[in-house]
């Protein structure tokens, strides 16, 4: 088994039957920290909601628990953005038989698999830097900015959660040759 990196966050393994691609998500120890003291200002804020709401009656009280429903809603985006942040990574393999994409927390994650018979080709996205939603997509308190799309069955799907252009670039070029390796083994 060889190993090889692109960038900083990229470790892709060579097996005799399969390639095992590893995308980490950590990102530096300033950033974690700004996030985790964000959510800690959040959670506050929503002390402070939800006293109100359960001190207060009538239309005050309505106003506070639609409030706290959307306070909910972000408390647990924040979460999962965190959990990503600290022990969240993308696995991708491709062998003779399929190719996977696996979002994964520690160890668990949803397997997608798909064939290679009928697997476009990998594009890493060009990103507009001068557009507020581009960058926005890139930033580490946002989970997702998948920077490389493929076709299959009609669909477009997405991998490499905020990578630089150019490693998303080397790791197209590379699953490209290894999804052509490895149908030619069937």
């Amino acid at each position: 088994m060889s190993i090889k990196t692109i960038g900083k966050r990229i470790s892709i393994a060579e097996h005799s039957d399969a390639t095992t691609i590893v995308i980490d998500s950590k990102i530096p120890a300033s950033q974690q920290i700004a996030l985790e003291t964000w959510f800690g200002g959040w959670i506050g804020l929503g002390g402070l909601i939800g006293y109100g709401a359960f001190s207060s009656d009538g239309e005050e009280r309505n106003v506070l628990l639609v409030c706290m429903v959307f306070w909910s809603y972000f408390f647990v985006r924040i979460l999962k953005v965190i959990l990503w942040r600290r022990i969240g990574k993308e696995i991708v393999r491709v062998n003779s038989k399929n190719f996977l994409v696996k979002n994964v927390f520690k160890k668990r994650g949803k397997d997608r698999f798909y064939e290679l018979k009928t697997l476009g080709e990998f594009k890493a996205v060009k990103r507009d830097n001068s557009s507020f939603l581009a960058s926005l997509d890139q930033s580490f308190w946002i989970f997702g900015g998948d920077n490389i799309h493929f076709n299959y069955l009609g669909k477009t799907h997405v991998l490499g959660k905020q990578l630089k252009e150019s490693d998303a670039l080397q790791l197209c070029n590379y699953l490209n040759k290894s999804v052509a390796k490895y149908s030619k083994k069937k």
